[in-house]
């Protein structure tokens, strides 16, 4: 691939950092111009008018939210990928939200990754701008060529074909991001390797059972993983105390659900919004004994009764540091004693309509 005529901006305030992307790219064929911070990397972007923009988000006089707001007004075809440190989740969501075309973490171990999204970028770009050019030209056209308008209209539904391949892969792209932000977080509380993805799979059987429609059922599905997302305000020292916790520290860890609501409430996106949901109700009970809000029966959000119901079958049945995995029995035992009081009675009764089928999902996505 020929990217010669292809110029590069990378922002970013530590040198190290700027030139092996800088040095990596150019070897690639790219032309690459470079600022040492936001303010400075404005300017070039006004100057020179690049393909595209490589950006940090934390740095001195300009930071990379700002560089994404004036880059998406000026010119929102240009695409921006944000590289970063990996830090609170909000980050992340702020940048999409202000028109990061996509995010990749620092340090970057495999520089060909951050090649392949630019490279996805610019080939968006180019089919956003070659459908743009398109319907311009059949806008000018369309009376003088009656006879070949079939022709043209397949042109076009061919392009906006492809204009929808690339928005699906950046769909599923946004989708993957969520599911490894929550892996993060479980991570960070010393959870299993794929708790979030079971409990992900679990919400969307017991969802579907309970009569949703595929779609909203997908919602949840894509929205549980970030239950406990909250927990990335928490303290180490209390979140993987090994001890008991004090009263103090128990309200601190209670506390995730309110922190979890308060990232994710600001959003319009729908999975975001559901995800807000399931943060702050998923430690909600039946009996109205759970928290933040100690609401109860039907007052919790069907969102929030069926991620707690997959939430607790899933740790219970997983090995942790602090006790042994629950056989199914047992499992099942606890749930029939808490149905009617820390869950709803008919969502429970639907979850062990058929163990099978769970026991089979377990099986797919296993510990270790």
């Amino acid at each position: 691939m020929d990217n010669s005529d292809l110029t590069i901006l990378v922002i970013d305030d530590e040198s190290f950092v700027r030139e092996t992307i800088s040095d990596y790219l150019s070897d690639s064929g790219f032309e690459i111009i470079g600022a040492g911070d936001g303010e400075e990397g404005l300017d070039v972007f006004r100057k020179e008018n690049p393909d595209a923009v490589l950006v940090d988000l934390n740095m001195p006089k300009v930071d990379g939210f700002e560089v994404l707001k004036a880059v998406t007004t000026e010119s929102p075809d240009t695409p921006i990928i944000v590289v970063s440190g990996a830090g609170l989740i909000q980050d992340a969501i702020n940048a999409v939200r202000l028109g990061a075309w996509d995010f990749v973490t620092k340090p970057i171990v495999d520089l060909s990754i951050l090649e392949h999204v630019l490279g996805q970028g610019l080939e968006r770009a180019r089919l956003i701008k070659e459908n743009r050019r398109y319907k311009e030209h059949l806008e000018a056209e369309v009376e003088k060529r009656t006879e070949d308008l079939r022709r043209e209209v397949k042109v076009r539904r061919e392009t906006q074909d492809a204009l929808m391949a690339i928005q699906d892969e950046v769909i599923e792209t946004q989708k993957e991001i969520i599911l490894t932000l929550g892996e993060v977080v479980e991570n960070r509380s010393n959870e299993t390797a794929n708790h979030v993805r079971r409990v992900a799979e679990l919400s969307y059987i017991l969802a579907l059972r309970n009569g949703m429609s595929d779609e909203e059922a997908q919602l949840l599905r894509l929205a549980s993983p970030m239950h406990d997302v909250g927990k990335i305000g928490i303290p180490d020292t209390i979140l993987n105390k090994p001890g008991k916790l004090t009263p103090e520290e128990r309200k601190i860890i209670e506390s995730h659900t309110t922190i979890g609501h308060e990232i994710l409430k600001h959003s319009d996106r729908p999975i975001i919004k559901a995800a807000a949901i399931v943060a702050y109700e998923h430690h909600e009970r039946w009996d109205g004994l759970g928290y933040p809000r100690g609401i109860s029966g039907e007052d919790v959000h069907v969102y929030g009764r069926i991620t707690a119901i997959a939430d607790v079958f899933d740790a219970l049945g997983s090995e942790r540091v602090y006790k042994k995995a629950w056989d199914i029995e047992r499992i099942k035992e606890y749930f029939m004693e808490s149905k009617g009081k820390q869950f709803d009675p008919f969502l429970t009764d639907l979850f062990f309509g058929d163990i099978d089928e769970i026991l089979n999902l377990r099986r797919e996505f296993p510990d270790g």
